[in-house]
């Protein structure tokens, strides 16, 4: 039951990476790009960190960005920061590439989407290439113990057809002669 736990856990890890790949590699197809600053980094305690670096980190560094479009000012924040345009911008408040799209929703990164997607993808096979084996072996040695025990409990009726045991014949049988 724990491994099956375990390989339930991990497969769902891998496809929630997978879906996260997929939404990257979407984007990617509507991507543009412009140049922003980061405004503030910071270090998070408890948080898991970059994915697709570390998956266990228990510290994150945040990174709260602004950039403009058509005039208008956007901020966001995000966990990777691969586009520094100068040395050390990304923990100096400096100059950084944006990638952004509006298809089919707003999105905006400070990595390129299809970098993004590929990585998170590339992450997605550890976990399940781990959990599937697990949780499929740990299946179906919980059908095979259910039929197990299933068989031991309740003999099935379809293999006494025909027969009859001296258990089924009562004691007080009396035979009358046809008259």
């Amino acid at each position: 039951m724990v491994l099956a736990l375990c390989g339930l856990w991990a497969t769902s890890g891998g496809v929630i990476r997978c879906i996260e790949g997929y939404i990257f590699s979407r984007d990617a197809l509507h991507e543009k790009s412009t140049v922003g600053r980061v405004v503030s980094s910071q270090l998070e305690h408890g948080g898991r960190g970059p994915r697709h670096l570390n998956p266990l980190a228990d510290q994150a560094t945040i990174y709260h960005y602004i950039f403009w479009i058509n005039g208008v000012q956007m901020d966001d924040h995000d966990q990777v920061c691969k586009t520094p345009l100068a040395l050390g911008a990304c923990r100096k408040n400096g100059p950084v590439l944006v990638y952004y799209t509006y298809e089919p929703y707003r999105n905006s990164r400070l990595e390129d989407f299809a970098v993004a997607g590929r990585n998170t993808t590339r992450a997605a096979i550890l976990p399940l290439g781990i959990g599937l084996p697990l949780l499929v072996l740990s299946i179906a040695g919980i059908v095979i113990l259910e039929r197990k025990n299933k068989s031991d409990d309740d003999p099935d009726p379809s293999d006494q057809r025909g027969r009859s045991l001296a258990s089924d014949i009562p004691d007080d049988l009396e035979i009358v002669p046809h008259e």
